[in-house]
């Protein structure tokens, strides 16, 4: 049987009706008008006033609202549509660093509302101390217009500010606001995961403010926004892309004037008095089954409708195209949500225990993980592939998490953090390697995955490496220290080969045994420090096959540290912490 409930697809109209019929519009709009009422200054000068409102028993409401009447605009002054980078003010006012990084360096804030929140900076400061104290208060701060951009910033401020495993996530409603920043400045907030759902967005289709920078092509939304239209129907988006297309799609013909000020008091009662919004839906479509038909209800509900007779058809497929385009984002962005391999730590422990077993495993048949995931012949050994995956998401999602975060000295990524990605470099790069020369390709160096590089520079920054005496304790289940140590195996392997080839040139067999040479001095020393595992002299590792090439290429005559330990299995005490190198 058909499902007659399209609105069942999507949770825009759900989330929308949900706000709609709590109070918490309700009390924001009524702490902003108040605070309008109280403020006397200067009608030329634009400022952003903020106060404090215990509209609802269980919450404190912070509102912020700009000079009311004044003669100033600053979006309508030269250059109030002006982005400034965060990057260029870094020397000059440091508050929002934590909003640009190596991997987001051109976050940027519209000019007029920086500007507006740095006059009343240290006021805003101490206000934000004084509320670190009180962690368990529940916080709403709102703001119309250019005071939502403000109380956006003050926002952003505060939740760098606070622990949000201790204290309550804030909630920033913005009414009529224009667009924050760039697309750089909604990643930046998008890498703290908890982030964007701390911002709402009012935004009616009456009201220009809101679609006021979109001829600034730069500007890009962040956080969840409630879209309303004069019947009262409303629903919300989450994806920044279907959000931009909606400002678009919603833009007011009319044209801001000084501060044209919407009141959004009527706009909420209306949301209240049709809580019910199946009742909105007009447009009749052919599959009320497809998502197609869901997001079309949606855009009826905010106004996106046929509004003239001889234009109507035309208009009707211009909605049901932009509902399609909707439909695409917001797919992708569930499919983002609910990525399987997307793990916590805890079930990143339990895959990193699988390999500490199939390492075992391999040792106890004298070839050792790295040879038998590279020869890949067992079922345990496919089995690697699947926890190998799910691991490389996790961390590659950390890593480009921890790249968006302020450039500053040492690791972005905390102790525990950095020794799980440490642990899992060393356990894991070491297959990579593997897989990459079982497939035939060469200098795995040149194509080295992007995050085990970046965790492999922020532990040397932070960390100090581990004592050789504990090292030599436990030498026998240690992981190696150096992650690429199989791949410099690897290449020791073909400078072989190229000095047993018939057509290779003196000079190129001299330029090869000057690495092999190279190379017997790095195992030397990390066998000094106790820093490679005892696996590599397992009789079928691939270590053990390089030397016996090697010594039979080098002779008897060849006189060095390693051919010593070697020849006389003096190697054999090192898996028991026994051997001393000079």
């Amino acid at each position: 049987m058909a499902d007659n409930n399209p609105q069942r697809f999507s949770s825009g109209l759900e989330i929308a009706n949900l706000i709609a019929t709590s109070d918490l519009l309700d009390h924001s709009w009524k702490a902003i008008t108040k605070l309008r009422t109280v403020i006397t200054a200067d009608e030329s000068t634009c400022l952003a006033f903020f106060g404090h409102y215990n509209e609802r028993s269980n919450c404190k409401i912070l509102a912020f609202v700009t000079t009311p009447n004044c003669s100033e605009n600053p979006l309508e002054e030269e250059g109030g549509e002006d982005l400034v980078s965060l990057s260029d003010l870094k020397d000059e006012f440091t508050a929002f660093e934590f909003l640009y990084s190596e991997s987001c360096p051109d976050s940027a804030i519209n000019g007029a509302a920086l500007d507006l929140f740095g006059r009343f900076y240290p006021v805003y400061e101490q206000e934000i101390s004084r509320l670190k104290s009180n962690p368990k208060t529940q916080l709403i701060i709102t703001g119309h217009g250019l005071g939502g951009s403000v109380a956006s910033l003050f926002t952003l401020l505060l939740l760098d500010s606070i622990d949000l495993t201790k204290a309550k996530r804030p909630l920033c409603i913005t009414f009529g606001s224009p667009l924050l920043g760039n697309k750089a400045l909604q990643s930046a907030i998008s890498q703290f995961s908890t982030w964007s759902s701390c911002f709402l967005h009012v935004v009616s289709n009456h009201d220009p403010l809101p679609t006021s920078l979109l001829n600034n092509k730069a500007y890009y939304p962040f956080g969840t926004f409630l879209f309303c239209s004069e019947s009262g129907g409303c629903s919300c988006f989450e994806d920044p892309k279907s959000t931009s297309k909606l400002l678009e799609a919603t833009k007011a013909n009319t044209h801001l004037t000084a501060f044209s000020f919407f009141d959004y008091k009527e706009t909420i009662l209306r949301l209240i008095d049709q809580a019910n919004l199946k009742a909105t839906t007009r447009l009749i479509t052919e599959n009320s089954e497809s998502w197609t038909a869901s997001f079309i209800a949606q855009l009826e509900a905010i106004g996106v409708v046929p509004d003239q007779a001889q234009q109507q058809q035309q208009r009707a497929v211009d909605v049901k195209r932009l509902a399609m385009a909707l439909q695409g984002n917001e797919m992708n962005m569930i499919f983002e949500k609910t990525n399987p391999f997307a793990k916590t730590l805890n079930d990143v422990k339990i895959n990193m225990a699988k390999l500490e077993w199939y390492k075992k495993k391999c040792n106890s048949e004298s070839i050792g993980y790295y040879d038998s995931y590279k020869n890949g012949r067992t079922e345990p050994d496919i089995k690697v592939a699947e926890f190998k995956k799910i691991l490389l998401v996790y961390w590659e999602n950390k890593v480009e998490e921890a790249e968006r975060k302020p450039v500053k000295e040492g690791s972005p990524l905390n102790v525990r953090l950095l020794f799980g990605g440490t642990n899992y470099r060393r356990m894991v790069e070491p297959l990579d390697i593997a897989e990459h020369y079982r497939k035939g390709l060469k200098n795995y160096k040149a194509h080295r995955p992007k995050h085990y590089r970046k965790l492999e520079e922020w532990y040397n920054e932070s960390m100090t490496p581990e004592s050789s005496s504990t090292q030599r304790e436990s030498v026998s289940s240690i992981l190696t220290v150096d992650s690429l140590f199989w791949a410099h195996v690897e290449e020791a392997v073909v400078a072989c080969q190229v000095l047993r080839m018939v057509d290779s040139s003196a000079e190129e067999k001299e330029a090869e045994l000057a690495k092999l040479k190279e190379f017997e001095e790095y195992v030397v020393e990390l066998m000094k420090n106790y820093g490679v595992s005892s696996e590599i002299f397992l009789p079928h590792s691939s270590f053990m096959r390089w030397w016996d090439e090697y010594d039979g290429i080098v002779g008897d005559d060849h006189d060095s540290v390693l051919t010593m330990l070697m020849r006389n299995e003096e190697y054999k005490e090192y898996a028991n912490g026994r051997l001393d190198i000079p």
